[in-house]
C-alpha cells in the first residue's frame, strides 16, 4: 500500500515542471461514477512505471470543473506520495479520440473524390476547347464533300452531347460531395471544440525507493451532473399485481464522455452543509417605542455596522441555493441515503441532456375499484391502489401509466406525501355509465319569517354494462357554511359516509353485471332574506 506523507491541494495555475526530472503523463481510465441528485464523484485508475527516486506523474484528460478540496489519491506499490497539486494546462495538445480520427479519414477521402471529380470536369472542358478550335475542316482551296460534312456534323453533335451530359452529372456529384464535406467538417469542428478545452490535470509527486510499476487511483467531485428518478407503472389486467419499473434520467457536463463505465446513483447531495444547527438564546422583552432623539442617536452610532450587516444579509440571500429534491433527501443520517447500482455499464455523453438508466423492476400488490364524482364528471375511473411499496426506496418523480399494453398518461409519484396506499388512475371505463339528475319535486325555496330556506335534491345513478360485478366509490358534497347566519342541513344521504369538516359524502357500492345502483342526496341552505349566497 502506498504511504501518504501529505497532500497539497492547490487550484491555481502553477509551472508545468515541479522537479528536475521529466513528467510522466498518463490519461487514467474512468472506472466508476457515483452520481448524486446534484453532482457526481468520478474515479480514475492507471498503472504507472516509476523510476527510482522522485517522479512527477501527471493525470491529464480529467473533468473540466473539479471541486479542488475533494481530490483524493490512493494506490498500491512500494512508493510514497509526497504531494498532490491540481493545475490547468492550456498548451498540452489534446489526444484525438477514435471519432475524430474517423472523421478526419472521411474528410480526406471526400476531398480526394472531389478532386478526382473536378479533374474529370477539367479534362472534358479541355476536350470541348479542342473540338471548338478544330471545327474547320478542309483547306481554303479544297472543299468538303457532303458525305464528309455529314460525318463531321454527326461526330460533333454526338460528342458534344456526351460531354455536356457527363459534365452535368459531374457538376451534380460535386455539389453532393461538397455537402458531405461540409457536414463532416462541422461535426469535426464540434468534436475538436469539445477536446480543445483547458485541460484539468492533477500532478502527483511520487517517491519510489526502487522503481517499478505502481497503481494510482484518483477520485474527485464535480457539480455539473445529477439525476432525476422516473417510473413506468404497468397493469396487464384487473386483479393482477402492478409492475413498477424505476429508472433515472442522468445528465452531465463534465467535459468527459462517460463510456461504458460503472454508474452508481446515490440520493446524497455532498454540496450541502453537514454541520448540525445550533439554537441561540431567545430573548423577549416588553416593547418600548423609541422617541425621536433615541432613534437618531442609535442610528448615528450604529450606522457603519448597520450598513455592513445589510450588505452581509444581501450577500447571504443572493448566494443561498433554492430548495430542490436533493435538499429533501440529503439528511445527516446515513439511513436516508440510498445508492442504486445498475448491473450493466452505461455510456453518458457530456451534452447536458437526460439519458435513460434502468434501476430496478418489481411487482407491487394492487387492489382495484372504480371511482366517480358525478358532480364534476359523469365517468367512472378505474383506480389501482398499490400497497407494500414503501420498502423499495422510491423517490418523488414523474411516472408513465400503462394499462393493458396501452399508454394511459402521466402521474406524479410522491412518497413524501402519499399514505400507505398509492392510488393510480388507469383511465375512464365507458362500460359504466353515471348520471346525476336534479329532483325537481324536492327542490324548492321556502320563506320562513325573516329567512329563506332553499332545498336541493339529486339522484345519482350508476349503471354497470360490463359482464362482471364491479365495486364503485361514489363521491359528492354539500356546501360548508363560513357564516353563523347560513345554516346547511343534510336531509338525505342514502347511507353515505359524511365528513362534516370537508362536506364530502362517500358511497362504496357493489354493482352487479347489467344492474344499476341509485343513491339520493338532499340538503337545505337557510339564510336571511335579501342576502345573496356566493358559491351556491
Amino acid at each position: 500500500m502506498i504511504k501518504f506523507i501529505y497532500a497539497l491541494l492547490i487550484s491555481l495555475i502553477i509551472p508545468s515542471v515541479l522537479f528536475a526530472g521529466g513528467e510522466i503523463v498518463v490519461s487514467p481510465s474512468l472506472t466508476t461514477v457515483k452520481v448524486f441528485l446534484k453532482g457526481a464523484e468520478l474515479s480514475h485508475a492507471a498503472k504507472v512505471k516509476l523510476e527510482k527516486g522522485m517522479n512527477e506523474v501527471v493525470f491529464t484528460g480529467l473533468a473540466s470543473k473539479i471541486v479542488a478540496n475533494s481530490i483524493n489519491i490512493s494506490g498500491k506499490g512500494d512508493a510514497v506520495i509526497m504531494s498532490v497539486v491540481q493545475r490547468l494546462d492550456y498548451l498540452r495538445p489534446p489526444e484525438k479520440n477514435q471519432q475524430i480520427k474517423t472523421l478526419e479519414d472521411s474528410l480526406e477521402t471526400l476531398n480526394k473524390i472531389f478532386s478526382q471529380n473536378q479533374n474529370e470536369i477539367d479534362v472534358l472542358k479541355a476536350e470541348t476547347d479542342l473540338l471548338m478550335a478544330n471545327k474547320s475542316i478542309g483547306g481554303s482551296e479544297k472543299g468538303v464533300s457532303v458525305q464528309e460534312l455529314q460525318k463531321m456534323a454527326e461526330y460533333y453533335s454526338k460528342r458534344f452531347a456526351e460531354i455536356k451530359s457527363r459534365m452535368l452529372e459531374l457538376s451534380l456529384n460535386a455539389k453532393k460531395i461538397q455537402k458531405d464535406i461540409e457536414r463532416v467538417k462541422n461535426q469535426l469542428n464540434e468534436e475538436n471544440r469539445q477536446i480543445n478545452k483547458t485541460t484539468n490535470e492533477v500532478v502527483i509527486a511520487v517517491l519510489s525507493k526502487a522503481g517499478g510499476t505502481a497503481e494510482l487511483n484518483l477520485s474527485y467531485l464535480i457539480n455539473d451532473s445529477g439525476w432525476l428518478p422516473s417510473y413506468d407503472i404497468r397493469v396487464d389486467r384487473v386483479n393482477s399485481p402492478a409492475n413498477l419499473s424505476s429508472k433515472a434520467d442522468v445528465w452531465q457536463q463534465s467535459g468527459l464522455n462517460w463510456k461504458e463505465v460503472e454508474i452508481i446513483l446515490s440520493t446524497r447531495n455532498p454540496s450541502l452543509n453537514n454541520n448540525q444547527p445550533e439554537i441561540s438564546p431567545w430573548f423577549i422583552d416588553f416593547y418600548r417605542p423609541p422617541v425621536y432623539r433615541e432613534m437618531k442617536a442609535i442610528a448615528e452610532k450604529s450606522a457603519p455596522m448597520a450598513s455592513f450587516e445589510a450588505y452581509g444579509a444581501k450577500q447571504d440571500a443572493g448566494t443561498e441555493e433554492a430548495k430542490t429534491m436533493a435538499d429533501y433527501f440529503d439528511i445527516n443520517s446515513k439511513q436516508l441515503s440510498v445508492e442504486f447500482k445498475p448491473q450493466i455499464k452505461y455510456s453518458i455523453p457530456s451534452d447536458g441532456k437526460p439519458h435513460y438508466v434502468a434501476l430496478q423492476e418489481f411487482s407491487v400488490p394492487a387492489d382495484y375499484e372504480y371511482y366517480t364524482a358525478p358532480k364534476l364528471d359523469n365517468n367512472a375511473f378505474l383506480l389501482a391502489r398499490l400497497t407494500d411499496w414503501a420498502g423499495y426506496n422510491l423517490l418523488a418523480g414523474q411516472s408513465n401509466i400503462y394499462f393493458e399494453n396501452s399508454y394511459i398518461g402521466q402521474s406524479y409519484l410522491n412518497p413524501a406525501t402519499s399514505e400507505e396506499t398509492l392510488i393510480i388512475s388507469l383511465g375512464r371505463d365507458q362500460n359504466i355509465t353515471v348520471s346525476r339528475e336534479s329532483l325537481k319535486d324536492f327542490t324548492e325555496d321556502k320563506l320562513l319569517s325573516s329567512d329563506v330556506e332553499r332545498t336541493f335534491a339529486f339522484e345519482i345513478k350508476v349503471k354497470n354494462n360490463k359482464k362482471a360485478a364491479v365495486k364503485v366509490s361514489i363521491e359528492d358534497q354539500v356546501p360548508i357554511s363560513k357564516n353563523k347566519d347560513i345554516v346547511v342541513k343534510l336531509i338525505e344521504s342514502s347511507g353515505a359516509v359524511y365528513d362534516s369538516e370537508s362536506g364530502k359524502l362517500k358511497w362504496l357500492v357493489d354493482v352487479e353485471a347489467g344492474k344499476a345502483v341509485i343513491k339520493k342526496l338532499a340538503y337545505s341552505v337557510r339564510h336571511p332574506k335579501g342576502k345573496t349566497i356566493q358559491g351556491l
